[in-house]
């Protein structure tokens, strides 16, 4: 049996991709599951709670409107009172939002975000269960058509490290089996 354990560092996260892209979309699926749930929770509260909107999108052209103050400095020939222009935006009374469109924007933004994370989290996840199952298979595969086992060899950080355990003491077992028949 050879006992060639040199160490290679290879960075090739879909092992198994079927299995790896199979977690994704549970985990997605249950993610999205989540999201729409809060969505359709926020329009129910927002609906019941008003029921028209409450809030307008500002327009973008100021409004010059002139305030009137009093002019303490005023020379006596002078009007007391002065108008001041200042500028204002005016509600876009076509654009009306209610709490639910202010809110959706947020949800959407945050719950892309979980997503992306989720995504890397399985993947990585995913990696560490998919690389031992790929082994265990590979070398019962070997066993099945009588070819040479060797160990199976797992990374440390890897799911599955008593399942390899078990399994290397039956390919020990076999293969000191072998050796007395010989």
């Amino acid at each position: 049996m050879p006992q060639n354990h040199k160490k290679t560092f290879r960075f090739h996260y879909l092992i198994d991709k079927e299995f790896q892209l199979k977690f994704l979309a549970h985990y997605s699926l249950l993610f999205i599951s989540g999201v729409l749930v809060t969505l359709g929770f926020l329009y129910w509260l927002n609906q019941a709670k008003y029921d028209g909107g409450a809030v307008f999108r500002l327009r973008q052209d100021a409004q010059t409107v002139y305030w009137k103050v009093e002019n303490e400095d005023a020379a006596p020939n002078e009007a007391k009172d002065k108008f001041v222009p200042r500028e204002i935006y005016l509600p876009n009374y076509d654009h009306q939002l209610n709490m639910y469109t202010i809110q959706f924007d947020a949800v959407v933004t945050l719950s892309i975000l979980y997503l992306l994370l989720i995504t890397v989290f399985s993947v990585f996840k995913s990696h560490k269960m998919a690389g031992p199952v790929f082994s265990i298979k590979r070398s019962l595969q070997r066993m099945a058509s009588g070819e040479p086992i060797e160990t199976i060899r797992i990374r440390k950080g890897d799911e599955f490290q008593e399942l390899v355990e078990v399994l290397n003491e039956v390919i020990q077992k076999r293969v000191s089996g072998y050796e007395e028949v010989r």
